[in-house]
């Protein structure tokens, strides 16, 4: 069983998407789908003092540089999942959209989708120009995976503490496995950090004769 920990403010976890549902569905590998809060929302202090020019700039350069590797649409979400200053790096108090694009995601993932819904709503988020928030691209995004927006809904309503507690437990089963960033693969208790360490967390498999060479 491999842990795959994923948010949905992370460009990078985006961009390893589709690796990792190739594994599950070409070659049958378990994943163990761990949504997480992003880092703005668990630990905003990690933001403080970063700026557009000394922190953001030189991070969007390297998404589109790996989305060019990767041979994947990408531009700057419109709107933001997070709202945060880019000038001072200061997260809003009030946050409109991710905790909503969270929780749906958690519920898709106890729908039995959790990976294919994340696929789809990031490719919106990050693959799209603006607008993955309006009402009509989420239920596309949803019916995509075999999901009615509207139905889901109402669960994230009735839901949501358990949602919470969910994502929350997922958190701390990340800190056990000895990282806080995202996305992350964990096989045999080693922790691959980013996109960049999926070919090193392949071979790990290919040695275990989980994969073919």
């Amino acid at each position: 069983m491999i842990d795959f920990y994923f948010s949905y403010r992370s460009p990078y976890s985006y961009f390893i998407l589709p690796r990792v549902i190739e594994l599950k569905k070409k070659h049958g590998v378990q994943i163990n789908f761990k949504l997480v809060y992003p880092l703005a929302i668990r630990q905003p202090s990690f933001f403080k003092g970063k700026n557009f020019i000394t922190y953001f700039s030189h991070k969007i350069l390297d998404m589109r540089s790996v989305a060019r590797q990767q041979g994947m649409p990408f531009f700057i979400p419109k709107p933001d999942p997070i709202k945060q200053n880019i000038f001072t790096g200061r997260v809003n108090e009030h946050q409109p959209y991710i905790f909503d694009l969270c929780h749906l995601g958690q519920q898709g993932h106890n729908e039995g989708v959790g990976i294919e819904l994340a696929y789809e709503l990031s490719s919106m988020i990050f693959g799209t120009k603006k607008g993955w928030n309006e009402e009509a691209n989420l239920d596309k995004a949803c019916k995509n995976v075999g999901l009615d927006y509207a139905e889901l809904t109402k669960k994230l309503k009735i839901k949501e503490q358990e949602l919470i507690d969910q994502i929350e437990q997922n958190q701390l089963d990340q800190k056990k496995a000895g990282h806080h960033g995202v996305p992350g693969l964990v096989y045999k208790n080693e922790y691959y950090f980013g996109q960049d360490k999926f070919d090193e967390f392949k071979q790990a498999l290919i040695k275990d004769n989980l994969l073919k060479a």
